[in-house]
Parts: C-alpha cells; sequence; structure tokens
C-alpha cells in the first residue's frame, strides 16, 4: 500500500472518532475553511454550520464503513464507498440508520489533509 494511502486511511479514521465522540476541536482541524458538506437529506452546511449541527445532535451514534476506494491526484485525496450512519434525530431524538454511498473529497495542506466536500448520497432510509 502507498503511503499516502495509509495515511488517508489513518485520516478517515480519525474523522469517524470525531463525528462519533464527538470531538470539535479535531474536527476544526480535519475541516478546510471552504468545507461543503451535504447531508444524506440534501441539507447543505459549511465548516461552521456542519460543527454546530454535529454540536446540537451530539455527533455520529456510530459509523461503519468498509475500507473506501481512494484516489490519488497531487495535492486532491477522493476517497468513496459505502457507509451506515447511525444517528439521533434532532426533532426527536430518535436514532435513525443512513443508509448510503459517501464521497470526501481532501485537500492537502501544510498542517495535513482536510476535507473540502463530504456528501452522503442515500440509498436506503
Amino acid at each position: 500500500m502507498k503511503p499516502q494511502f495509509s495515511e488517508l486511511l489513518e485520516f478517515e479514521q480519525q474523522r469517524q472518532q470525531a463525528l462519533t465522540r464527538p470531538d470539535l476541536v479535531l474536527l476544526e482541524r480535519l475541516l478546510a475553511e471552504d468545507l461543503v458538506h451535504i447531508h444524506s437529506t440534501g441539507m447543505v452546511h459549511n465548516k461552521q454550520q456542519l460543527l454546530t449541527h454535529i454540536e446540537r445532535m451530539g455527533g455520529f451514534i456510530a459509523i461503519s464503513r468498509a475500507t473506501p476506494e481512494i484516489r490519488l491526484e497531487g495535492n486532491i485525496a477522493i476517497l468513496t464507498g459505502n457507509t451506515r450512519n447511525t444517528v439521533r434525530l434532532l426533532e426527536t431524538g430518535e436514532e435513525k440508520v443512513r443508509f448510503g454511498f459517501s464521497t470526501l473529497v481532501l485537500r492537502r495542506m501544510p498542517q495535513g489533509w482536510q476535507i473540502v466536500l463530504s456528501q452522503l448520497t442515500p440509498y436506503q432510509t
């Protein structure tokens, strides 16, 4: 495995941990200032909106994901693959499982990789 791929897989583990704990300090570091996050519901958030949303919902309950496919083009990495997210709905507190195809676009910055685009396209609700 290429060294960059190991680094990106570790980044993905950190992202999942930051979302499930939640660790907003770590998440702040992993998200680019120009982030576009598209939820499985179609709701779109920028970085600050996403951080506020994660804090309000108390983080994800669980994220289950097989090893993503990784494509690397210079300072841009694309991680794709199936995922299963268990979340707590803000309105009711009910747990909901979201199945979908996840796309993460990362950009290598001097301080490390950061997420520029995150999208979960649902294929089952």
